[in-house]
């Protein structure tokens, strides 16, 4: 009876002792977009980082990459780091429509 009350007082106090972030659970992460390199030939370019048969997007500032098989994740170093917004395509339709196309 002595060793289990000890056992659970040991493991009480262990827990007291863990920080506050790490007791709260895991902190802001997010998934960086990610391509599949064509072809043996084909390489990451400058500011993305080779996963197997995929090349991911690097990391905001902020964040640490965690690898996994298939999947990467960006998880934030520290409270205060922002996740980046998702980009949005720069293209921006004619104003007219194309000599020759169906519908003119």
């Amino acid at each position: 009876m002595r060793t289990l009350a000890t056992v659970i007082l040991v493991a009480c106090a262990g827990l007291a002792a863990v920080p506050p972030a790490l007791a709260q659970g895991q902190g802001k992460r997010y998934e960086p977009s990610q391509r599949m390199r064509v072809g043996g030939m084909d390489t990451c370019m400058k500011d993305e980082v080779m996963n197997g048969n995929y090349c991911v997007k690097q990391c905001a500032e902020g964040f640490r990459m965690e690898m996994g098989k298939r999947d990467a994740t960006c998880i934030a170093l520290a409270a205060g780091a922002q996740i980046p917004p998702p980009t949005k395509p720069s293209y921006t339709p004619p104003e007219k429509p194309m000599p020759g196309a169906k519908g003119t």
